[in-house]
């Protein structure tokens, strides 16, 4: 059996699909499972999972090239596809392939397409994002196995990761702090930089090294940081490519960030994770398995979208500096 799962798009959610994967691989033992991916997660998931075989997720940006894609996933002979992307671009490539079986959520004027569709009720409680992968197959009658997931990295892939840290002029012997606290989605994540900054010497004055990670849209940040910051920090923001963090991450004592890939990455890693959140909901996204610790601040405006902030940021600015490190000093004893 030739099984094709559209894999969410983004780092977040992708990672936080992979109990459904498991559980599939438990109902499907024998099946060869393919992954439809996006390239830029396509190097990390052959590092994370190995078992699976992958499709590149093509550009659907007009009919054409939607045809073009089709047609290739048709010769490949899929019995089933099951959509983890809600979209109707995604219904619309699996039906086209001509995939007998289509499974998937009822969304967005899809569900013709559908051999097998999921619907939820307005008044149904809204489930985590893990839990909405994995409702797929439990609405359909399959076995789920959610068990807390810990990744195993390859042995030679570790040294590498080693050698680099020590290049750094990171010491091992000492606690590395890996700190994920810009956003590439908007200012409306950040935690201020001064209570960031203020964290930091706190870190230091604690024989804590800290590693900062993120995207180049971290980049002003970590820079506001270094410049009134000394000793015992290495900015890796923008310097790694996906295939590179989870090296680092398993060598570090316990990884702080905010809302974003990262942070279930790391919590997949077992890696002890804080997550402070503003103004999106960690019950609906958050990492979901200990040991973690969430810190949030309930305030009449949040849950939200904007990009940045048209008040005062009280979700983010009311988290104190005291609270975190009171979470970081938990972890460390």
């Amino acid at each position: 059996m030739r099984i094709l799962v559209d894999l969410p798009r983004n780092l977040g959610p992708a990672i936080l699909a992979i109990p459904f994967l498991r559980s599939l691989r438990v109902n499907f033992p024998s099946a060869n499972i393919y992954l439809l991916i996006e390239e830029g997660l396509s190097r990390l998931f052959s590092l994370l999972l190995p078992e699976y075989y992958q499709v590149m997720r093509p550009d659907l940006k007009d009919i054409p090239t939607l045809k073009t894609a089709a047609s290739r996933l048709r010769k490949m002979d899929f019995d089933l596809g099951i959509l983890l992307e809600d979209s109707f671009s995604s219904a619309l490539l699996l039906y086209l392939a001509r995939i007998p079986q289509r499974w998937g959520y009822d969304r967005e004027g899809r569900g013709f397409m559908l051999t097998k569709k999921l619907r939820l009720k307005v008044v149904d409680p809204q489930l985590h994002l893990k839990d909405y992968y994995l409702n797929i197959l439990k609405k359909l009658g399959l076995k789920i196995q959610d068990q807390p997931v810990k990744l195993e990295l390859p042995t030679a892939y570790l040294r590498e990761s080693e050698a680099s840290l020590e290049a750094a002029g990171l010491d091992r012997a000492k606690p590395i702090i890996a700190l994920k606290l810009g956003s590439s989605y908007g200012r409306s994540r950040i935690w201020p930089v001064d209570h960031q900054i203020e964290l930091i010497k706190i870190l230091q004055d604690n024989s804590c090294q800290v590693l900062l990670l993120g995207s180049e849209a971290s980049g002003e940040i970590s820079q506001q940081i270094r410049s009134r910051v000394d000793g015992n920090l290495v900015d890796f923001c923008g310097r790694l490519s996906l295939e590179d963090l989870p090296g680092y991450l398993v060598k570090c004592r316990l990884y702080l960030g905010n809302e974003g890939g990262l942070i279930h990455l790391a919590n997949f890693l077992g890696l002890p994770v804080i997550g402070l959140y503003g103004p999106s909901d960690p019950n609906l996204c958050g990492p979901v398995q200990p040991p973690l610790t969430i810190l949030k601040k309930q305030v009449p405006c949040a849950p939200c979208s904007y990009k940045n902030c048209p008040y005062d940021h009280r979700c983010l600015i009311n988290i104190s500096v005291a609270e975190v490190w009171a979470a970081i000093s938990g972890f460390l004893t």
